[in-house]
């Protein structure tokens, strides 16, 4: 029997919207042997699997153990703890990536032998957690593998089931009754989601480069549809029941409404003491992760940006997490309250990255916000706002053409935050418009100077450049918020669609992703504006979403119509 689509109607606030649910690909059983509730001891030097790490204590697994949720639908999860009888905190690892997939080569970066095979997709090892003194819970998420229901992500049903498998867990006979959460990327949103609920037993989380406004920042960036990063995620679900498209509910509801409301989580209401851990190299993570360390309502709470991978510093930096857990979790006076509340990074391409530099705000609260002209006269960068109004035209449709300003650092020059692009922009015959934008780091040749990322998908034995800060807008847009905006953080509403006239220029602001940079004397700045990304594909494999460009399009600069940057300009860091 062939499943269809279906769709469900659900309430959303005051609003009833329609979504849609495929049925998740059906596998052959011998990959999914079904449910196995099974007390298997595992002994202390045994190994998993020959590559990996021998377990440096004897531990129990408990698989396939039932959690009834409040609608009575009932998921499993796995459980590894200690050996003895004595009850421990519990770390929840919670993603719709299955609990029995312990690859030991998904999280590339990671030194073979380093881990235990034990550990969930970019969750928590529990070869390094149980003999610590923890359990380590993991769920498959509402409508995957053999857990019931179907699958839904990232909104307020999600944060409930999170919710509900924190007080499972507190209740269990080997638990101290202190629930803690660790992981990155699609665990680190559930964290921040679960979290805003407020489970009475969650006691810390751990989120590791995550997001906290699905529109803006994954699926519908900049109102320019990312199909290939929802159904990236999608692929990884598997199950027998059906899953929540979010792909196809960006087609259907291009424009913010209360299912997207639905899954912007509500950053203020998480208290929990907080380890947040980000960087500027992810195009899906750096914004969302640094604005929920920002946002969130917790008084113990700290920040580390880190210049490598999420998934080689998520087990690099397993002794420093133990700090935090064993003071929130474990009631240990281990001095981690004196930890720095920020530890930052600043990128360096050809030179030395600053690593973990103690600051105690995020932004630095001495930034000095600049305006940046752009200069169409003199392609360049400048802090003097050029005279008279001129006009330069690059064609929007072509991948390969752009245009680009420069400036020449006359000194050593740290721009550590958020970056915006506000622009004066028109089309010579299109309604729409798709705007890329770039500031990069050049030498004095004019050749782009990106960091490189080792460890990410496809990325190969060279790394991958990462092209950043970076940001997009779909102009029709353009419409933003005057409450909530700022001059490096414009926030675009996303709820109405004002078409382009062509010929008729419009001011467009485009909040770009946040980094901290380094730039040396004679070294440059570059600003590009194109139609597209500049950098490879994220997902060769999957088709990109159609672009509305086309012909010409105008960039405008000078007089009443001057395009700038707002650059985070840091004083008095020379190193």
């Amino acid at each position: 029997m062939i499943r269809k689509r279906k769709y469900v109607k659900k309430q959303f606030g005051k609003e009833q919207i329609e979504v849609i649910f495929d049925p998740h690909q059906v596998y052959p059983k011998e990959q999914h042997p079904g449910v196995k509730r099974e007390t298997v001891f595992l002994k202390k030097g045994s190994r998993i699997t020959k590559e990996s790490k021998p377990l440096a204590c004897d531990m129990i697994l408990e698989k396939d153990l039932p959690v009834e949720l409040r609608d009575g639908t009932v998921i499993f999860t796995d459980v590894i703890r200690p050996a003895g009888k004595e009850a421990v905190p519990a770390v929840v690892a919670y993603s719709p990536y299955g609990k029995h997939v312990h690859s030991l080569h998904l999280p590339w970066g990671v030194p073979d032998g380093a881990l235990s095979g034990l550990q969930k997709q970019e969750g928590p090892d529990p070869g390094f957690w149980v003999p610590a003194g923890y359990a380590v819970v993991q769920p498959d998420a509402r409508g995957t593998y053999y857990s019931g229901g179907d699958n839904v992500s990232f909104g307020t049903a999600e944060a409930l089931d999170g919710y509900d498998i924190i007080e499972w867990a507190a209740k269990q006979p080997w638990c101290s009754g202190k629930v803690g959460m660790s992981g990155n990327s699609y665990l680190a949103v559930a964290q921040f989601l679960t979290a805003s609920v407020r489970p009475p037993h969650l006691a810390a989380i751990a989120p590791w480069e995550g997001f906290n406004d699905v529109y803006r920042q994954t699926s519908m960036c900049g109102g320019i549809p990312n199909f290939g990063f929802q159904q990236r995620i999608d692929r990884e679900k598997e199950g027998f029941t059906y899953y929540e498209n979010m792909a196809a509910m960006s087609e259907k509801y291009p424009l913010m409404n209360a299912y997207w409301e639905d899954k912007r989580i509500r950053l203020e209401d998480i208290t929990v003491p907080a380890y947040i851990v980000g960087s500027y190299i992810s195009k899906f993570h750096t914004y969302g992760t640094l604005e929920a360390f920002e946002r969130i309502g917790s008084s113990a709470k700290w920040l580390r940006i880190h210049n490598t991978h999420e998934w080689s510093d998520l087990y690099e930096y397993q002794e420093d997490l133990k700090l935090f857990f064993d003071c929130y979790l474990k009631s240990i006076d281990n001095k981690w309250i004196k930890t720095p509340p920020v530890r930052l990074s600043v990128l360096n391409p050809g030179g030395k990255d600053i690593v973990n530099r103690p600051e105690e705000k995020f932004p630095l609260p001495d930034t000095e916000y600049k305006k940046i002209y752009l200069d169409n006269e003199k392609h360049c960068l400048t802090e003097e706002k050029p005279v008279s109004e001129t006009k330069q035209g690059y064609r929007s449709d072509n991948r390969k053409d752009q245009l680009v300003f420069s400036m020449t650092m006359d000194a050593t020059t740290e721009t550590t935050g958020y970056f915006a692009a506000h622009l004066w922009v028109e089309t010579e015959s299109a309604h729409d418009l798709d705007l890329f934008v770039y500031v990069l780091k050049a030498d004095a040749h004019d050749n782009l100077m990106p960091p490189v990322v080792y460890g990410a998908p496809f990325s190969g034995f060279e790394g991958s450049p990462q092209y950043t800060p970076c940001g997009r807008l779909r102009a029709s847009l353009r419409e933003t918020d005057a409450e909530l905006s700022t001059e490096s953080k414009p926030y675009l509403t996303f709820r109405h669609t004002e078409k382009l006239v062509p010929g008729r220029p419009v001011r467009v602001d485009i909040p770009l992703w946040p980094v901290g940079m380094i730039y040396e004397k004679g070294q440059k700045m570059q600003c590009i504006i194109s139609g597209y990304e500049i950098n490879k594909e994220e997902w060769p494999d999957l088709e990109p979403a159609a672009s509305v460009n086309r012909g010409k399009a105008f960039i405008y600069t000078g007089g009443d119509k001057a395009s700038y940057l707002t650059v985070p300009w840091v004083p008095g860091r020379k190193s």
